[in-house]
């Protein structure tokens, strides 16, 4: 009976995820021949509707961030061209259209000196991606065990084997840590993108209290805390304020 039962759930299940994907898959159809249309609204509501499934990569966030830029909704299209990167950074298509819509934002901050260092930073955890961090290490272990098998099997070069081994172990260390970091810097709210054409930063998350600056669209800001209603910003000049949640994209 619980034999049945199971195959029973496993056959819904499938029809379920088999049902979703045919759904996804008619929508991205239309969306696309939307955007050929040059129907940006069309498309961005069918690539919307993909998203809202459950559906998460790369590609989808690109598209959705070009329908946007399309339709001259900047701050949108930079958020979207941001998700894009977060999960795959290597790629140079969401790179080159992030590049092209930051030029089309109107505030430029001032950057602290450490902006620099934090840039060395993130390109080092963005050489790969969480699965070619996974693989390096993988690699890396497997050539640590071949090397120390050699260093007991062998006669000759037993030295440079024992280097090549514990190097190749060091690496394999080195890829679990920094695909760690890349992992939570994916899954974590670090920044966000205004997404409006302009909103007012705060002194306090009250609505009445005083307004430190203003924002436009497609401003980047740091994440220092963040609610529902409310989000704690910092800009790379210094300068910390509140803005209402939903006019910003976190990433």
């Amino acid at each position: 009976m619980k034999q049945k039962l199971s195959i029973l759930l496993l056959a819904l299940l499938l029809s379920c995820s088999a049902s979703l994907f045919a759904d996804n898959t008619a929508l991205l159809s239309s969306a696309k021949k939307s955007y050929d249309k040059a129907e940006y609204e069309n498309a961005i509501n069918d690539y919307k509707k993909i998203v809202a499934s459950g559906e998460v990569s790369s590609e989808l966030y690109y598209n959705l961030g070009n329908a946007y830029y399309k339709n001259n909704e900047i701050g949108k299209a930079i958020y979207h061209y941001q998700l894009a990167h977060k999960l795959n950074p290597s790629d140079e298509d969401v790179k080159h259209n992030l590049t092209i819509a930051n030029k089309r934002t109107v505030d430029q901050i001032e950057i602290k000196e450490n902006y620099f260092a934090k840039n060395i930073e993130s390109g080092i955890l963005h050489i790969f991606s969480t699965t070619g961090w996974a693989w390096f290490g993988i690699v890396s272990l497997f050539l640590g065990m071949l090397f120390f098998v050699l260093f007991r099997i062998s006669t000759r070069m037993r030295k440079l084997h024992f280097w090549l081994g514990s190097f190749s172990v060091l690496m394999c260390v080195i890829s679990f840590v920094l695909g760690s970091f890349a992992l939570a810097e994916i899954t974590s709210h670090k920044n966000a993108i205004v997404l409006e054409k302009e909103v007012s930063a705060l002194s306090m998350p009250v609505a009445e209290s005083k307004e430190q600056f203003k924002l436009h669209e497609g401003a980047k800001v740091a994440v220092l805390e963040s609610n529902t209603d409310w989000t704690s910003i910092q800009l790379d000049n210094g300068n910390e304020g509140w803005i209402e949640t939903k006019n910003l994209g976190l990433y």
